[in-house]
């Protein structure tokens, strides 16, 4: 009986710690997948961007123009929106059953028709869990102070 008594209570014990466990390790590779994003945008890389984005993406930009995946990946291969750098700060991930939820700051720059900017904003994005790996499935940002 003593021994019985033992193992339930290190299984009761070991189960929250195994969630912390799998829990850090998702927001390690949520925050993984952010930054491969980030970098795939900077170098254009659509290949990349390909098996980061969520089939069903929405990507909202400061200004409110929503894009789909393809509008966004067409977007980044015509070079119509071209990200100089982007330098994301105060990210806050948090995790849920498949889903998660990133909020943060970033100072962008960008190249358009309109010439070279720099701003800061903030931003969230909501990453779903599918084939084993974190994609980015929404996306929105406001201007702000970075």
């Amino acid at each position: 009986m003593r021994a019985v008594f033992l193992l339930v209570f290190v299984c009761a014990c070991t189960h929250p710690a195994s969630r912390a466990i799998a829990r850090l390790t998702a927001e390690s590779e949520v925050r993984l997948a952010e930054r491969q994003r980030f970098e795939a945008m900077m170098k254009q890389d659509v290949a990349s961007l390909d098996t980061l984005l969520d089939d069903e993406l929405d990507y909202i930009h400061t200004g409110g123009d929503l894009q789909s995946r393809q509008q966004f990946i067409d977007m980044i291969k015509k070079q119509t929106l071209v990200y100089e750098s982007i330098a994301p700060s105060e990210v806050r991930v948090r995790v849920y059953d498949g889903l998660a939820l990133a909020t943060g700051r970033a100072q962008m720059q960008v190249r358009s028709g309109a010439g070279v900017s720099s701003f800061g904003i903030r931003f969230t994005e909501v990453y779903v869990r599918r084939g084993g790996r974190w994609l980015l499935t929404a996306w929105e940002a406001t201007r702000g102070t970075a």
